[in-house]
């Protein structure tokens, strides 16, 4: 997966004897885990030497990748200039990623006004 993709979980079925047909579950990936798998893992980057590239606790780098810690503002322009990506790359995975979450909770009922 080139980086900048999103990493959609699903299941791939066939239809007929054409092409393959993906459909999307309701979960797609945490920007966590995008970080660890598209980004440090194929560079053979550890998250201490990132944490240290960007002046960050090892902490705070192991909390995103395990999806205890949300990317801020901050931290995603901090990314962008370790990785060669953009803040907005990283904030708009996070938002993707937190408007996701809410689409599966019980929110209460909004009338429009």
């Amino acid at each position: 997966m080139p980086n900048g993709a999103f990493a959609l979980s699903g299941k791939t079925g066939r239809r007929g004897r054409l092409s393959s047909v993906t459909t999307i579950d309701e979960i797609i990936s945490t920007p966590g885990e995008i970080l660890l798998e598209e980004f440090l893992q194929p560079l053979g980057i550890s998250q201490y030497r990132l944490a240290k590239a960007i002046g960050k606790p090892q902490s705070a780098i192991s909390d995103i990748v395990h999806g205890r810690r949300a990317i801020t503002p901050e931290m995603a322009w901090l990314l962008s200039r370790a990785l060669g990506t953009t803040p907005r790359f990283w904030l708009d995975l996070e938002m993707t990623y937190q408007l996701k979450l809410l689409e599966n909770k019980d929110m209460p009922e909004v009338v429009a006004l």
